[in-house]
């Protein structure tokens, strides 16, 4: 593997969310590189959309005035959780050299930020001492990326990242430290991971070495770039499955059909046999405003999520993803509206309906039975 390492001037480091992401639970996203050593023979950061297909294969951008653009970001914006390796892994080898992302949780940690990292390297644990030091005033997760153990096909399709084995061995690492940790099994390959046995082993390896919930999602196909490559090299090692995924991917860069509700219900069949959430909690930030709202918003978006595993219509999914927006970023407390004006109060909420509302009520009177028997405990 060749890959050219050139410095990149970054006019910005953190993007700012919509909307609070429902899956990490991030409200900024950072990427203290452009492009990925590890390539991932299914990762979508080739897709056009992010800037980097040309490139991709060759060259790696390091992000060397990041600290800089932090410094002057940071004091202007409300503290929210900072995630890394969204798009490309902030632990990729040139980390181990560049020191870029542990300069980057340092200022976090000064500033008083809270932060997620996702990533398929066991070199996070160099910087666990910063990371706990997050986690001492604000919050901090890390998720590894685990999508098999199989050494064949890990060796196919994530040739250059550490081994699953070393991942996993890192999450135990972090899990006797006190933080946050979990599994990404993202992507699932159709055909080729996305089997019972496969699926289980990695709940089951998971569970073993602390992680505290198990997220999964199928494998996206963009058209350009990314499916090119992975469509190579599917037809040098599978070539029998290519006709399921021209049909599979006939109509979008998604699954077509009920392949994605049935093989989602699978992972969480397997994960409730080991008593593994296939969701994340929601973290609670220290002096965080309304924490009632914030939870009542998490329960919104399970339910969309539990109703797209059960093929629900679009239209309910999107009303409970929209109340819980609407929820989630309410500048005052539902719970106190609720206790002034009942539910026509919560039904005054842009897209709250009557259904909604009686559904919050009954969450509202849940939580204030909560904190009355802790009061009283």
């Amino acid at each position: 593997m060749n890959i050219e390492y050139r410095p990149y001037r970054a006019r910005s480091m953190l993007n700012k969310l919509k909307h609070v992401d429902d899956w990490f639970w991030v409200s900024y996203t950072l990427n203290p590189y452009r492009g990925c050593a590890h390539l991932c023979v299914y990762c979508d950061a080739r897709a056009n959309q992010y800037g980097l297909s040309e490139t991709f294969e060759q060259v790696v951008y390091y992000k060397g005035n990041a600290v800089e653009v932090l410094e002057k970001q940071l004091p202007k914006l409300k503290r929210g959780v900072v995630g890394t390796g969204g798009v490309c892994d902030a632990y990729q080898p040139v980390e181990a050299e560049r020191c870029i992302t542990r300069r980057i949780l340092e200022t976090l940690a000064r500033h008083r930020f809270p932060v997620e990292v996702l990533t398929k390297s066991d070199l996070v644990l160099r910087d666990l001492d910063v990371l706990q030091e997050i986690n001492d005033v604000a919050w901090a997760g890390v998720l590894f990326t685990i999508t098999t153990f199989d050494p064949v096909v890990a060796e196919r399709f994530e040739p250059y990242a550490p081994s699953p084995q070393r991942r996993l061995a890192a999450l135990e690492r972090v899990a006797e430290a006190g933080l946050t940790t979990g599994v990404m099994l993202c992507p699932y390959l159709p055909g080729i991971s996305d089997d019972e046995a496969h699926l289980e082993e990695v709940v089951r390896r998971a569970k073993g070495a602390g992680a505290q919930f198990v997220l999964h999602g199928g494998l996206t196909l963009k058209k350009g770039p990314q499916k090119t490559r992975f469509l190579e090299a599917l037809e040098r090692y599978y070539p029998h499955l290519l006709p399921r995924y021209e049909q599979l991917y006939s109509t979008g860069f998604s699954p077509q059909g009920e392949y994605s509700c049935r093989v989602g219900q699978l992972v969480r069949e397997v994960c409730r046999r080991h008593g593994m959430p296939d969701r994340m909690s929601r973290p609670i930030l220290p002096g965080e405003e309304f924490v009632i709202n914030k939870r009542i918003a998490e329960k919104l978006f399970l339910r969309a999520y539990e109703m797209g595993l059960e093929e629900g219509t679009g239209y309910r999914i999107w009303a409970y993803r929209k109340a819980a927006w609407t929820v989630d970023e309410w500048p005052e407390s539902i719970a106190k509206l609720y206790a002034d004006r009942g539910e026509a109060g919560l039904r005054e909420l842009p897209g709250i309906g009557r259904s909604l509302a009686r559904e919050i009520t009954g969450w509202l009177k849940e939580s204030a039975v909560e904190v009355l028997g802790a009061n009283h405990g």
